[in-house]
């Protein structure tokens, strides 16, 4: 089953190549049911006031339609210009209880009391995506059946026993 990540990051004031290359990273990082989803899609012609607005509305619709988050937040960008559009799209998250994973180099943003606790926090974006992967990854079957492997000789088997069938008095019971 497929699975999307919205690719919350800096855009405004930024370098085509600052909003687009972590994005292209993550996205060829990430595995093959994963999909990635760029705001930057929407940011066309933004000098318009409707303009802007129909970009807010759209990432707001794909938050909403979205599996998962990932913000980035690089502290080179934060110093010139703090990402207001990221914060909202991180709150986004949070209040329609979205998974929120946050990447940043940035002391300051791992010690806010709203971004520690609104998500997961990584230094890295290979962290972050090697969690996210592991997160939204497909299930696998373990045995060909589609059922646990067999126990082998060696293996204990483990008997399912409620906590009012066992006598707790006795010290010699195997479980």
């Amino acid at each position: 089953m497929k699975k999307s990540v919205y690719l919350a990051g800096p855009i405004e004031n930024c370098t085509s190549k600052e909003i687009s290359q972590w994005r292209e990273e993550c996205s060829a990082a990430f595995l093959e049911n994963i999909v990635a989803i760029s705001p930057y899609r929407a940011e066309f012609e933004s000098g318009y006031a409707e303009t802007k607005k129909r970009i807010m509305m759209k990432n707001y619709m794909d938050t909403q339609a979205c599996d998962l988050i990932l913000a980035y937040l690089p502290k080179e960008i934060n110093d010139r210009r703090p990402s207001y559009g990221t914060v909202f799209e991180i709150a986004w998250g949070y209040s329609l209880q979205k998974p929120v994973v946050i990447v940043s180099d940035d002391d300051k943003v791992h010690n806010h009391p709203l971004l520690f606790t609104s998500g997961a926090l990584f230094y890295t974006l290979e962290c972050a995506v090697d969690y996210i992967n592991i997160l939204l990854g497909e299930y696998r079957s373990v045995g060909k059946s589609g059922n646990p492997p067999a126990l082998g000789a060696g293996d204990r088997e483990f008997k399912s026993l409620r906590s009012d069938q066992y006598d707790w008095s006795r010290q010699d019971q195997s479980i």
